[in-house]
């Protein structure tokens, strides 16, 4: 699954590459690490306004949920069965793209596990995603997938990666509902850090 990411590119580096406007650019500042658990705002471009940057929040909630929903549960959706549960299929025609230019996995060895930062060569690129709104309140998820090249080596307990935009044509697709080839020539990088499991 994916549930840490990074936009650690300044402002006008993400206008330039994803040819928009932030909405409110004082809304942004770059981070090294979006932790989905706690349901941060980060920068979006939705299918309804492709010239716009919004910050949004991370964590889809369905229009008819009420306010004991958990959003940890809609941090992610399975692209094989965004169609069948509920909380998506209303939001199924609601395309966004998530800008980012990394995000984070943990590989397990054994009775240990190791970050590593993922993208490709700390460029920006974009997951793809649906969101939902309603009473001006706007939310998102991050569509994930079975995991394919590198990231079978590196998710391998979950053995799921995010779906990754990089190309223009990639990301116009994938918001005009064309067919997605998701992505999984990945740069990776194993950070100084290891951690024992907790099993």
């Amino acid at each position: 699954m994916c549930f840490h990411s990074k936009q650690s590119k300044k402002a006008q580096q993400v206008e330039k590459r994803f040819k928009a406007k932030f909405k409110n650019e004082q809304e942004f500042s770059p981070t090294r690490h979006y932790n989905g658990f706690n349901f941060p705002k980060t920068p979006i471009i939705t299918r309804q306004d492709v010239d716009t940057i919004e910050m949004v929040q991370w964590g889809l909630v369905p229009e008819w949920a009420n306010n004991d929903w958990n959003k940890t549960y809609t941090l992610n959706a399975r692209l094989e069965t965004i169609n069948e549960k509920p909380a998506f299929k209303d939001s199924l025609e609601n395309r966004c793209i998530i800008l980012v230019d990394g995000f984070y996995e943990w590989q397990h060895r054994g009775s240990q596990k190791i970050k590593y930062e993922i993208g490709f060569n700390d460029e920006l690129f974009a997951f793809a995603g649906l969101y939902s709104e309603f009473e001006n309140n706007k939310s998102y998820t991050i569509l994930t997938t079975e995991a394919m090249g590198v990231m079978r080596e590196i998710h391998n307990s979950k053995l799921r990666m995010p779906v990754a935009l990089k190309t223009d044509i990639e990301l116009k697709d994938w918001l005009e509902n064309s067919k997605l080839n998701p992505r999984a020539d990945f740069s990776t990088n194993p950070l100084d850090f290891i951690q024992p499991t907790l099993f």
